[in-house]
């Protein structure tokens, strides 16, 4: 499915990828996802083949995330989410991640909490999985005894 998001899609087949790749970044897999993703992309635009096993890929993945290192079916939701977050890691162009704290939006106006919510979280994350992927929800909490309320911004990056 994410193949054929078609700005994902375009930059990882235009080579764009190339310039973001962060290799040092300890939360990635030294750029390997995303070279993985690349290749499995150029074989399946490439029109060379009809069918394809994305063994390369799923290894790669497995390297990062060790859950998926055998031959057991697993979800694909989980694998898909697991990929994202590898393929973000790899292209984050945040070179040094600053310690940010979250916005508490009590007594600010929706849109100002927004963007300042979604400023904080690009000084952190900043790839083609966020530009393509991510989005934000407003959650607002009240505790049902003290009455104190709380509204934040969290991001999400999904699909289902």
């Amino acid at each position: 499915c994410l193949n054929h998001i078609e700005p994902l899609a375009q930059y990882f087949l235009k080579g764009n990828y190339k310039g973001d790749l962060n290799k040092n970044n300890p939360l990635g897999s030294g750029g390997n996802v995303a070279l993985a993703y690349s290749a499995l992309l150029t074989d399946i635009w490439g029109g060379e083949y009809s069918a394809l096993a994305p063994r390369q890929l799923k290894q790669t993945v497995a390297n990062f995330a060790p859950q998926f290192n055998n031959s057991y079916q697993h979800d694909s939701q989980e694998f898909c989410s697991f990929l994202m977050d590898g393929l973000h890691e790899d292209l984050n162009r945040v070179k040094d991640k600053p310690y940010v704290e979250d916005v508490e939006a009590i007594g600010m106006a929706d849109e100002k909490a927004a963007i300042e919510s979604w400023r904080k979280h690009l000084l952190r994350h900043d790839s083609i999985i966020v530009d393509t992927c991510q989005g934000m929800h407003r959650s607002h909490l009240k505790c049902p005894k003290c009455g104190k309320e709380s509204v934040k911004y969290d991001v999400y990056s999904t699909i289902s």
